[in-house]
């Protein structure tokens, strides 16, 4: 009896463990990975919360274009927690594939804290000789990482996806799934089973679903 009483009179602990999401911090979304010269591509984008966005792609030519902010001067915030689409000037897609074939590259960041555009505009618009460099083509992700950390000093997640531009009408190839970098390779994959792998180096990343997402670190 008297363990039973010191039992009801002490105090009860709970250590709930915490939830941790499964959903990444970005993901983008194409409406598709294997394009025509001419199409019209939409690129959409969640995060799972508020934060400053900068969305860039490098097309199959190696020519950098910002798709948001459309211009360095108008709002990057965003609502996280809901997928939207990325609207191009008029309220048209993202883009259209204008370049000749080749493989593009779509890349977005969010951040708490706003981007520094200042070294990247001129006159009010995007300054694409400064956005522009001989290794964009290349080491698309390596330069666009570069880029990103000359605009801000702050922690930043983000996520790339690639696309294949095809020049020939007749001979549309099929869509595939299947998703190649240095990094990694998954000819079988489906988006209901992601592959998940490491990415060594200074930023630390995954591949989900087609696409590849990191985090930026800061010490």
């Amino acid at each position: 009896m008297l363990a039973l009483a010191l039992a009801l009179l002490l105090p009860v602990t709970n250590n709930p463990q915490p939830h941790l999401s499964s959903d990444p911090a970005i993901r983008i979304r194409l409406s598709d990975d294997v394009l025509m010269r001419g199409d019209r591509e939409k690129v959409r984008i969640k995060t799972a919360a508020d934060g400053y966005l900068l969305v860039l792609r490098i097309d199959g030519e190696g020519r950098v274009r910002v798709l948001y902010p459309i211009d360095p001067e108008d709002s990057s915030m965003v609502r996280g927690g809901k997928e939207f689409e990325i609207k191009g000037r008029g309220d048209r897609e993202a883009f259209t594939a204008d370049e000749r074939e080749g493989k593009g590259t779509v890349f977005a960041a969010i951040s708490a804290s706003p981007f520094r555009f200042d070294d990247y505009t001129r006159g009010g618009h995007w300054d694409y000789r400064a956005l522009s460099a001989d290794s964009a083509a290349s080491d698309s992700e390596g330069f666009l990482l570069d880029m990103i950390d000359r605009m801000t000093d702050a922690h930043y997640d983000y996520d790339l996806v690639t696309y294949q531009v095809w020049s020939d009408n007749g001979n549309r190839p099929r869509a595939y799934s299947g998703w190649y970098s240095p990094h990694y390779y998954d000819p079988f994959y489906s988006p209901f089973y992601p592959f998940y792998g490491p990415r060594w180096g200074f930023n630390v990343g995954v591949r989900i679903g087609g696409g590849h997402f990191g985090r930026r670190r800061w010490w």
